[in-house]
């Protein structure tokens, strides 16, 4: 497992607040993911689970690692940046199922912004 670098991670209050005022957005029943296409040459990643998904510390974290571990394993064609916010009782679910989840989404999100890059 490879570490998961300063550059691939949104780290200010500027980078997310960009992301919130102008992005798309796809969504499931475990995450709502924010799309900010960047001018830059790699895709980055904001994380937000709240205490609301679980009060525990450690499933919060297990779900901050699947999705670094399942973003980098995605390859984006267009550069942009990204905020995955966890919902509802996505603690409760088996990686294997939130792995899923997320590749579905990452899908979504590419064909979402193939659709706005071209108008």
């Amino acid at each position: 497992m490879t570490g998961f670098p300063k550059k691939a991670r949104l780290l200010t209050k500027a980078d997310y607040s960009k992301v919130f005022n102008k992005s798309v957005k796809v969504s499931d029943a475990f995450f709502l993911i924010l799309i900010h296409i960047n001018s830059k040459e790699n895709s980055k990643l904001g994380l937000i689970v709240s205490k609301k998904v679980d009060k525990r510390a450690v499933q919060r974290n297990r779900i901050k690692r699947l999705v670094r571990e399942s973003f980098r394993n995605h390859s984006f064609q267009t550069a942009c940046d990204f905020v995955v916010m966890a919902r509802g009782k996505i603690s409760e679910q088996k990686n294997a199922e939130i792995f899923n989840s997320l590749e579905n989404l990452w899908i979504k999100a590419e064909s979402r912004i193939q659709q706005i890059r071209k108008q």
